[in-house]
């Protein structure tokens, strides 16, 4: 009885984690219309955390440290986006967004690297990891 238990216990983790795995891969790239250069957006609430501001903060410098040539010129952008603000409701609705999130977005391409940024909101390298990966994964 007791092997049978544990058998159902680790059926039950696995096939959790399969679902878990299989939704998280569904939002990884979805396809929209926007532009085509690089945007990088990081929507929040007036109200935030620490930890939220570090998304915030780290997430521009690494934008602005990795791609300084490419701001400058225009193909590039960091936008933070204050979601309690009424003129920012059009482009939530526009790219699908209802809370916190950082996406990166190129042309029709999109990449919601929300928890990635969470994970590394206070290792400005990782963060830069994190953009770099999604910002190559959209000029692709």
């Amino acid at each position: 009885m007791k092997k049978l238990m544990m058998f159902g216990f680790a059926f039950a983790m696995t096939f959790g984690s399969l679902l878990c795995n299989a939704q998280n891969n569904k939002k990884a790239a979805t396809k929209i219309a926007v532009s085509n250069k690089v945007e990088v957006y990081y929507f929040h609430f007036t109200r935030r955390c620490h930890t939220c501001e570090s998304v915030e903060r780290n997430a521009k410098l690494a934008v602005e440290q990795l791609y300084a040539d490419q701001i400058n010129s225009g193909a590039y952008s960091f936008k933070a986006i204050n979601l309690d603000d009424a003129d920012s409701k059009a482009i939530a609705e526009k790219l699908g967004v209802g809370g916190q999130t950082l996406i990166v977005i190129s042309g029709n391409n999109k990449i919601d690297i929300t928890s990635q940024g969470f994970m590394n909101a206070h290792n400005l390298e990782k963060m830069k990891e994190e953009i770099k990966k999604a910002v190559d994964k959209v000029l692709m």
